[in-house]
């Protein structure tokens, strides 16, 4: 008999999705950052995710508002990645019998914080009981009129990032020495910071030809984006942006960390000088690190120039231990 942990995360999805059955009011199914429905007023974007005590985080690492506001934030980056904006979320808390009203009401002011200074709304949700503490989103956004999809890069296509890579991986590091831990790279993994003006304007000006959000890591992130897009990619590591403290500690933290919540995206080379251009509307930092390229390798090239294959081992919710990322060789 299979179990999850034989098959894993993506497995069990192969799986599952081929068994949905779709409308035809559904535009774009699952495989994507979001799924995109069609109704009477237009089209709707449609994500969900979930922050799990001893998975996604530990006791005292977070506050409850805190933990509340990166459980609205980890959706909208969804909602980002397809150049959507953000309208109604409902919210499922659930938690163990013990846990202080308190805890579960900072949660719920913390989603309803961070909905609205995006605009958006928390409309409800449900509570239930539960072994260890869970907060799930259910986001629904406005769909630009060509959302942007994980497919449509081609050969040739520059790809780019938004901010740095790897903060938030450090911070997780430093998390588990002390929770008491702070700093940039601690700030970076509690209050992670939705990209939504930028996907909404490189959706609105077509500059992208495919985008995901890096969540799971940049090397995992842009395996996803490449299957959908049926090619390969070249990345330079000397063009990952990431600080100081996050290369003394290791660059798989920038290449296979997670939980960054940036933007990667394939350009056209026709639309790169237009991209340069807007560059200073994006509100945050740009950085090409790569290429599209044939077939459906990703190659890391190091500071030394030597070129390596990534071997697929990136974060599974039923392989791999947390926070613990795929490996170049």
């Amino acid at each position: 008999m299979s179990t999850l942990a034989s098959i894993g995360e993506f497995g069990l999805l192969a799986r599952l999705l081929p068994r949905l059955p779709q409308r035809r009011d559904v535009l774009l199914g699952p495989g994507d950052d979001c799924a995109v429905v069609r109704t009477r007023a237009g089209a709707l974007l449609v994500t969900v995710d979930a922050l799990i005590e001893d998975v996604h985080f530990r006791h005292g690492w977070l506050t409850p508002g805190a933990l509340g506001r990166k459980a609205f934030a980890v959706n909208a980056s969804d909602i980002a990645a397809m150049g959507g904006a953000p309208r109604w979320c409902v919210t499922h808390i659930a938690a163990p019998p013990r846990t202080p009203a308190a805890t579960v009401d900072g949660i719920a002011r913390g989603v309803a914080t961070a909905a609205a200074a995006v605009g958006a709304s928390a409309i409800g949700g449900n509570l239930s009981r539960a072994a260890e503490l869970s907060v799930t989103v259910a986001l629904i956004g406005d769909a630009p009129p060509r959302p942007l999809t994980r497919a449509g890069a081609r050969e040739g296509d520059a790809l780019y990032v938004t901010g740095r890579l790897g903060d938030a991986a450090l911070g997780v590091r430093q998390l588990m020495r002390s929770r008491s831990a702070r700093g940039v790279a601690v700030a970076r993994f509690r209050a992670p910071s939705p990209r939504l003006h930028a996907g909404a304007l490189l959706a609105r000006r077509r500059l992208a030809s495919a985008m995901i959000d890096v969540s799971d890591g940049l090397l995992q992130d842009l395996g996803h984006l490449c299957r959908a897009s049926r090619v390969g990619a070249r990345i330079d590591v000397a063009s990952v942006p990431s600080t100081a403290a996050v290369r003394r500690a290791g660059i798989d933290l920038a290449l296979s960390g997670g939980e960054d919540y940036e933007l990667l995206f394939a350009v056209p080379p026709r639309r790169v000088a237009e991209l340069t251009a807007a560059s200073a509307e994006l509100g945050c930092r740009l950085s090409r690190i790569g290429r599209v390229v044939s077939g459906g390798d990703i190659v890391v090239v190091d500071g030394g120039g030597v070129a390596r294959r990534w071997r697929h081992g990136g974060h599974d919710h039923f392989r791999v231990p947390p926070h613990r990322r795929g490996r170049v060789e």
